[in-house]
């Protein structure tokens, strides 16, 4: 069956559509969209979902919902992340939804996050123990520990909160940048006493994928270039010495650079950094499957 896997993030908005063979556990991508709508603008300021993004966010899913039926998706499956499920008023976005769209938003806990994320990734890469598989979105990150048993957990740090709380300069002022380091780095520290070794941490979602897309050089994002490639910790350091020091509207101009990420890329880098360091280790794998392809295995 022809399935869509919706994913309404604080940031971008994401659909995949995929064939999908539910009893030989089988998924063909087929297409992927993603938009960015912001859902998140000013969230940890406020609390509140804006009127103006919750209408921008209306009109993707729109498209989106356009989209699906153009491609004969026998069922959509929309799931919500941390903006909707913290916001004050993440119901009356829910509702909107359902009288705009006509689709029922599925609103997730940061336990099913992590899991979902851990699923598809499974499902893409050969996933074996002592695995640390970690989603670095707008408002929070899932970690994903395998090793005989899987652990996982989502810490409330995303690249959204991340910029609204310490960004204030545009190129940002390296006091900033440390800032940003200290307070990633103490949010990360619940995560060294679960898992005994690590032999490999594998990226997806946005931030990482940047990063690969950025080391090949796209001019055309190609997720199947983006799918198993190794990213240095010495690499990351280089891309994020050129990024930090030019105001976010340059940082387009970096091949590789997704718009609408130009100005979260920053705290991205620096959860991709101390989430290596706090393993200790030099290199990341990207995974272009995550929470979308997990959506589909998990709900069909």
């Amino acid at each position: 069956m022809k399935v869509a896997a919706v994913d309404i993030g604080t940031n971008t908005l994401r659909m995949l559509i995929a064939e999908f063979d539910k009893k030989l556990e089988r998924l063909r991508p087929l297409r992927r969209e993603r938009i960015v709508t912001r859902l998140g603008d000013s969230f940890i300021v406020t609390g509140l979902l804006k009127k103006e993004a919750m209408e921008r966010t209306l009109v993707a899913l729109e498209r989106f919902k356009s989209i699906a039926e153009e491609e004969y998706c026998e069922r959509v499956i929309p799931i919500a992340t941390s903006c909707v499920r913290e916001a004050k008023n993440g119901r009356e976005f829910v509702r909107l939804v359902k009288k705009r769209i006509g689709w029922d938003i599925i609103v997730i806990d940061g336990t099913k996050e992590a899991y979902l994320t851990y699923l598809g990734i499974k499902k893409g890469l050969d996933v074996r123990d002592d695995t640390v598989m970690f989603d670095v979105g707008g408002g929070s990150t899932e970690y994903i520990f395998s090793n005989n048993a899987i652990k996982t957990i989502s810490i409330p740090i995303g690249v959204v909160k991340l910029r609204d709380l310490f960004m204030k300069n545009d190129p940002p002022l390296e006091s900033e940048l440390e800032e940003i380091r200290g307070f990633v780095r103490k949010s990360l520290a619940e995560l060294k006493g679960l898992t005994n070794s690590v032999e490999t941490v594998i990226g997806t979602a946005g931030t990482a994928t940047t990063l690969a897309a950025i080391k090949l050089k796209m001019k055309e994002y190609n997720p199947d270039l983006i799918h198993g490639t190794l990213v240095s910790f010495d690499e990351i350091v280089e891309i994020f010495n050129i990024l930090k020091v030019i105001p976010s509207k340059e940082r387009l101009k970096v091949e590789g650079m997704e718009q609408g990420r130009e100005d979260l890329i920053i705290p991205g880098i620096l959860i991709t950094l101390e989430t290596l360091s706090t393993f200790d280790k030099r290199e990341m794998l990207v995974s272009e499957w995550g929470i979308l392809e997990g959506i589909v295995f998990y709900y069909v």
